[in-house]
């Protein structure tokens, strides 16, 4: 079992990260021992939810998320001797856990401070039932008694169609080697980035167009407001307040400002790209 430190280092957190978990780490001991089999079942597809809910109850206070962080990284050794069980790598192991490095950056970039809140998300990739495969993420799902894998777009990744290509081919590897029943399984999207408004505000040369056109869009929810985060990284201010430091967030603020609605899309990758 990797120790929380190895970890750490292992996703590469900040420095000052590590120190403050370190530090309330003698505090937390006793602690993590009542609950390790809570911390376990973090990665459990079918437990994990649940035994999130009880944590947050249990944890509570829990400035900037700290506490939950501790738990959740210490629940990641269990995954990575999943890991190693199923044969997976352990740079897809990295590359999945710095979920966990990215959440806190993406924290620091909308609140000013670094702090964890993702916690209702990143059971997923300790159950191994999300994975980074290059630029995107591949999740497992069931809809509607259909098995289907979702793509997820990090914050960080890069939308080329060179980049995008080599995620698919490395996903189709992937799920051939761990998971079979996800072979010839429909790769579904619902992201804000796949919001047909974009079209009126982007080229079609961009390389946010260039994902969206990998996929058939079936569905879409123009009440949705997640697009706000993405873009602007904050949230809760004024239309008129958020900031014009990039072309996107110029022209989606303008386009709010006329009473637009970007909201988000939902769709199926298209056949020929899969």
């Amino acid at each position: 079992m990797k120790t929380l430190k190895e970890i750490m280092d292992l996703i590469e957190l900040p420095e000052i990260i590590q120190t403050e978990l370190l530090a309330i780490e003698p505090s937390l001991s006793l602690q993590k021992k009542q609950d390790e089999k809570h911390i376990q079942n973090l990665t459990s597809p079918c437990l994990w939810e649940s035994s999130q809910k009880y944590l947050k109850e249990a944890l509570t206070p829990d400035k900037n998320g700290f506490k939950m962080l501790s738990y959740m990284l210490s629940a990641a050794s269990y995954s990575f001797e999943k890991y190693k069980e199923k044969g997976i790598s352990q740079q897809i192991f990295t590359d999945t856990m710095k979920c966990f490095t990215r959440f806190i950056e993406e924290h620091k970039e909308s609140y000013g401070i670094y702090g964890f809140n993702r916690d209702f998300w990143t059971g997923r990739q300790l159950s191994l039932q999300l994975f980074r495969l290059g630029e995107l993420e591949f999740e497992t799902v069931i809809e509607n008694q259909k098995k289907m894998v979702s793509v997820h777009i990090p914050s960080d990744a890069i939308l080329t169609k060179e980049h995008c290509k080599s995620s698919l081919e490395m996903a189709e590897v992937f799920f051939e080697n761990y998971d079979s029943t996800y072979v010839n399984v429909p790769y579904v999207c619902h992201s804000w980035l796949l919001s047909p408004a974009l079209r009126e505000l982007l080229p079609e040369s961009s390389n946010i167009m260039k994902f969206q056109n990998l996929f058939d869009i079936t569905e879409i929810d123009k009440s949705s407001t997640n697009f706000l985060r993405w873009i602007f990284k904050k949230i809760d201010l004024p239309i008129e307040n958020l900031p014009e430091d990039t072309t996107l967030q110029r022209n989606v603020k303008k386009y709010l400002m006329a009473g637009g609605q970007i909201g988000e899309g939902s769709g199926y990758m298209k056949k020929e790209f899969m």
